[in-house]
């Protein structure tokens, strides 16, 4: 490949920074894509374009529509990526929360379970009921905890009331 020995020179001249700006190339910055032909097609939403089409190259879009188009495309693309993972994290978060929401509310429900059972007098039954709000209990206060470490305001105040 012409590129590849040509860089291989280039990294033998002295002095220069040349070798920052111009990367090897490689087999999978050589493939094509079918974003431009088809923008609807599967697989296209975390492709990103290789390293030589962030070259600063003068007049490359002056005169080409074409490329100008491209570029317009790639960033609305990358935009559009950006802001899918910058959703994702927010969902993440509220995962996180509700997670925890719903590990109280069992420990809750078993409790009253229990209380239920305790009214009837159903001994095995309220021993049964009381561990299992233990669990939903311990599992409400690990989670926040791992989960306080990675985001200070979860709500991470575990009390369990009847």
């Amino acid at each position: 490949m012409i590129y590849s020995k040509c860089w291989l020179q280039l990294g033998r001249l002295p002095n220069h920074n040349l070798l920052k700006k111009y990367l090897p190339l490689e087999k999978e910055h050589l493939k094509t894509s079918t974003a431009v032909a088809d923008q609807n097609a599967h697989g296209q939403r975390n492709t990103t374009l290789a390293w030589f089409w962030s070259l600063d190259v003068q007049g490359d879009t002056s005169g080409n529509d074409w490329m100008t188009e491209f570029y317009q495309v790639n960033w609305l693309r990358t935009k559009a990526l950006c802001d899918h993972w910058n959703e994702e994290v927010i969902l993440v978060k509220h995962e996180m929360q509700w997670m925890i929401n719903f590990f109280k509310h069992k420990a809750k429900q078993w409790l009253a379970h229990m209380d239920n059972a305790a009214l009837n007098e159903m001994t095995g039954h309220a021993c049964y009921a009381a561990r299992q709000s233990q669990i939903y209990h311990d599992l409400a206060r690990h989670a926040a905890d791992l989960f306080g470490k990675l985001i200070p305001d979860i709500q991470g105040d575990i009390q369990v009331v009847r």
